[in-house]
């Protein structure tokens, strides 16, 4: 009995419930993934082996995510990942390619 006063009339009836959401939420999602396809590809110029600028990022996306300040202004509603990308780009952010060593020790 109680069970039935906690939930509407509609959901419990069986039939399914479509809810609405307005088409204007979707705008500003779609702003934010231009610029982050324009960070990416401008990034892309400053290093364009796109697996080790994938590497780069995510790097230093995790450093970001456990505390390290950004190297470049950063606004509240900026992910770590545009964050990553615009050091990049600042070339605040770089890496250097270690050399190979062979696995079995053998020089």
């Amino acid at each position: 009995m109680l069970a039935s006063n906690l939930i509407p009339p509609v959901v419990s009836g069986g039939t399914p419930t479509i809810l609405q959401f307005p088409a204007e939420a979707t705008r500003p999602v779609r702003s934010l993934r231009n610029m982050t396809t324009q960070l990416l590809q401008e990034a892309a110029q400053v290093i364009p082996n796109q697996q080790l600028l994938i590497n780069v990022v995510s790097r230093r996306v995790r450093q970001l995510g456990l505390g390290h300040r950004p190297l470049v202004e950063a606004t509240p509603r900026s992910s770590l990942t545009d964050i990553a990308l615009r050091e990049i780009i600042a070339g605040k952010l770089t890496y250097e390619l270690t050399p190979e060593t062979p696995a079995d020790g053998a020089k």
